[in-house]
């Protein structure tokens, strides 16, 4: 029987750290029965043979799987041949359960209701499952990289990436349809990538679907094309620059992914009814 995890997302789930494990013949996972966190293994290599609470499960490549944490964790077999995974920790502040069905969970903090209802959203995963590790991998190995880097915009960018990757593993409730969660993952690369060439045929490559069929969902969701949500983030992300940095605005325009800062002013200038110099020049910083 498959069991799923089903966690609060109000406060959301926090990226603690992240790795790639390596175990030769003849070793063994870690014994724990204190990590503090929650524990997303992707495997790319070998078997891994790890026990929770006494439940033995023999991991294969593709197969993601949630440790839970304060429960019990070891290896209940050597390594038999070289094994390599992925692992990531994060934090849940707000409530979480294990069972063989999801379950809505009950935000942790109060929510205002005077001007828009938020919802209390959860965030089911199955605990072993098989996934496609294609577009899985690079969303890892970015998390890594930015999180290597040991500074603000590298923790931000860490923390977005690992909602993309939350999403990405997540079991789809019945009353989330495919195309809410096409258009969520969409927005989510875009927002992560706006700074680098996003073309129709990138985003064909990435979520394996015809761009006609990409759009169509994404404007049932956003009432706008991938294309003019896209322009609408650079420019956005560009008059926040202006408002917040000294930078040029061909640096800026360069940065938030236009190549030509003569067309970037044109889009600016069409969105602010002004140019990105008479902004900044409006705008104190």
């Amino acid at each position: 029987m498959p069991k799923f995890i089903s966690i609060s997302c109000l406060p959301l789930p926090t990226f603690v750290q992240g790795g790639y494990a390596i175990f030769d013949e003849g070793e063994k996972h870690p014994d724990r029965d204190n990590l503090q966190y929650f524990v997303l293994f992707t495997i790319v290599k070998g078997s891994l043979y790890i026990a929770e609470d006494g439940t033995n499960y023999t991991l294969k490549p593709g197969d993601t799987f949630l440790l839970l944490p304060q429960h019990h964790h070891y290896s209940w077999k050597k390594i038999d041949q070289r094994t390599e995974y992925y692992w990531i920790h994060f934090s849940v502040l707000g409530s979480w359960t294990e069972d063989e069905r999801p379950h809505q969970m009950a935000p942790n903090i109060a929510i205002p209701k005077q001007h828009y209802f938020t919802p209390a959203v959860t965030l089911v995963i199955k605990k072993w499952q098989q996934v496609d590790t294609a577009p899985l991998i690079p969303l890892i190995d970015r998390l890594l990289k930015y999180s290597s880097e040991q500074n603000s915009v590298g923790f931000w960018q860490s923390q977005q990436l690992f909602i993309d990757i939350i999403q990405f593993v997540q079991y789809a409730l019945p009353s989330v349809s495919s195309t809410e969660q096409l258009g969520n993952r969409v927005k989510s690369y875009l927002i992560n990538h706006f700074s680098e060439p996003v073309t129709n045929q990138v985003l064909q490559e990435r979520f394996h679907l015809h761009p006609n069929s990409i759009t169509r969902k994404f404007e049932a969701e956003f009432y706008m094309t991938p294309k003019q949500y896209l322009n609408n983030y650079r420019l956005m992300e560009g008059a926040r620059r202006l408002r917040t940095t000294g930078q040029s605005v061909a640096r800026i325009a360069e940065e938030v992914g236009y190549q030509n800062v003569y067309y970037f002013s044109k889009q600016f200038k069409k969105k602010f009814n002004c140019s990105p110099s008479e902004y900044r020049q409006q705008t104190p910083q």
